[in-house]
């Protein structure tokens, strides 16, 4: 690089960082009081040596607090930390997706920032993936701190995914080490409304697991979702993979009219033998039988229709804050 001062031509060697070969894209979303010692946290375990130079992306979600500064503050010492900044809450699937989009590592490692995802089973999953496995999966041997009223839904949601989509993910998270191939697969399907922990099942590439139990959370930050939404977000992710319940609606149907066929042919039969008795009762609970049938495959219909409308829009799944904003934030 060639630089001017007082009529004198310098010449200035920039010696680039090295590409990295491994990524670290962290979700964060109100965790300004513990983002700044859970990045180094993480960054210290993480070191696998000289010859594996990191970068460390971390996925502002829309943060209400100071994490974005605090961030923004680390990167001035710590070069190897990157900030994207998204430009409201979207959640977390768009968090990752955005992070991997900007990661440029050869492997890519997701992992939340509150220290549940335990960072020292990084350089073990570095290990595997140097052996070739394209998939390294930190599995839950439990859950921590959950009622029973959670575990029982957890439990739920698990056997009906593998139920509708015969992809079994029960004890998997988001703590995941990605191949660069792995990586690109991802970013290039076409949807954006993504359920990150099943596509990458869906995918079927080589994986090994890791067990590992979760620790106790390391900052304010965290789900703030009412049950109601997490049922939204699970029937959300069935139906992502699952074309399964279209069917159900229409077995339900033709369950419905051998139900219709049989009851007309006693009916008619009884007719026929002047024992017919008075059909209020049955007439009322057939009616109520189909219709809720029909409301609830019309509901089962419009689920798929509301998914095809979001698809068709085109819209991207993120959006990112220009830098030229931030930098003038600092």
């Amino acid at each position: 690089m060639i630089y001017q001062k007082n009529n004198k031509t310098l010449k200035i060697m920039v010696i680039p960082l090295p590409p990295p070969v491994l990524s670290l894209v962290i979700p964060v979303f109100n965790e300004g009081s513990d983002i700044s010692k859970n990045l180094q946290t993480i960054i210290s375990a993480a070191f696998c040596g000289e010859d594996k130079p990191m970068e460390v992306i971390a996925v502002d979600d829309g943060s209400s607090d100071n994490s974005v500064a605090t961030i923004l503050s680390i990167t001035q010492t710590d070069h190897r930390i990157r900030l994207i900044e998204l430009t409201r809450n979207l959640g977390k699937e768009a968090a990752i997706h955005a992070g991997l989009a900007a990661a440029r590592g050869n492997a890519v490692i997701i992992l939340d920032a509150d220290l549940q995802h335990p960072p020292e089973l990084i350089p073990q999953m570095v290990e595997l993936w140097t052996r070739g496995v394209l998939v390294v999966e930190a599995i839950k041997v439990n859950r921590g701190r959950e009622s029973l009223l959670s575990k029982f839904l957890s439990h739920l949601f698990y056997s009906l995914f593998y139920f509708f989509t015969h992809l079994n993910i029960r004890g998997l998270c988001d703590f995941k080490l990605l191949d660069r191939h792995v990586v690109d697969t991802y970013l290039a399907f076409p949807e954006n409304q993504r359920f990150f922990r099943g596509l990458i099942g869906w995918s079927g590439y080589p994986s090994a697991r890791i067990p590992f139990k979760v620790g106790t959370r390391q900052g304010s930050g965290g789900s703030r979702w009412s049950r109601f939404r997490l049922l939204g977000y699970a029937i959300d992710n069935i139906t992502a993979l699952s074309s399964l319940p279209l069917q159900i609606v229409s077995w339900t149907g033709a369950f419905s009219l051998l139900l219709g066929i049989i009851i007309g042919l006693i009916s008619l039969w009884q007719k026929c033998q002047g024992i017919a008795l008075d059909g209020f009762t049955t007439i009322n609970l057939l009616i109520v039988i189909i219709g809720g049938t029909i409301l609830m495959g019309l509901g089962i219909i419009s689920h798929y229709l509301r998914r095809i409308y979001e698809e068709v829009k085109g819209r991207p799944g993120y959006l990112i804050k220009p830098r030229s904003n931030r930098e003038h934030k600092q």
